[in-house]
């Protein structure tokens, strides 16, 4: 809880573990992400495996030359499959804070298919202000409270295209 990331470079990870990413984060929450350089790894450059408790900010980062071993989705990945009961809102509740995305670099190229996708019933997200070129935003599979604005798509690709 807490956690700040920030100003590194990460990159050339996979060779031994398939399934790792430059920042792989579960049952944590108000992490801080900014300022990072993430490229080149098998899968998302940024994975959230649960949501915890909300909370957190990922925001300033380059994220590109991901999905090298795998393609459904791209430079962020999230799914939320269960809810947590935790105090992390101020009291104790099933409902945690709004993950908070914005002013990213997004890269949607390799197997990249989709800038930010959110899986598997991601929820609380607010996603603005990034640049996300060759992809676009994903939502899906009983995910909710999830707001996208003010952000820029360029040469944006229907999910599922080229795979």
């Amino acid at each position: 809880r807490g956690t700040l990331v920030q100003r590194n470079i990460v990159r050339e990870i996979g060779m031994f573990q398939k399934q790792s990413s430059a920042w792989f984060q579960a049952r944590t929450a108000q992490t801080h992400l900014k300022h990072n350089i993430f490229f080149n790894g098998p899968r998302a450059g940024i994975n959230f495996n649960d949501g915890f408790g909300g909370g957190n900010e990922i925001d300033s980062n380059l994220v590109f030359n991901q999905c090298r071993e795998s393609s459904d989705h791209g430079p962020f990945n999230s799914w939320d499959r269960l809810p947590f009961w935790t105090d992390v809102p101020g009291k104790p509740s099933l409902t945690p804070l709004y993950n908070d995305i914005h002013h990213n670099f997004f890269i949607c190229n390799y197997g990249s298919d989709i800038c930010i996708d959110n899986d598997d019933g991601s929820a609380y997200y607010k996603l603005h202000n990034n640049f996300e070129v060759y992809g676009g935003h994903k939502s899906d599979f009983g995910g909710h409270n999830k707001f996208t604005y003010n952000s820029v798509v360029a040469y944006a690709k229907d999910y599922g295209e080229g795979l």
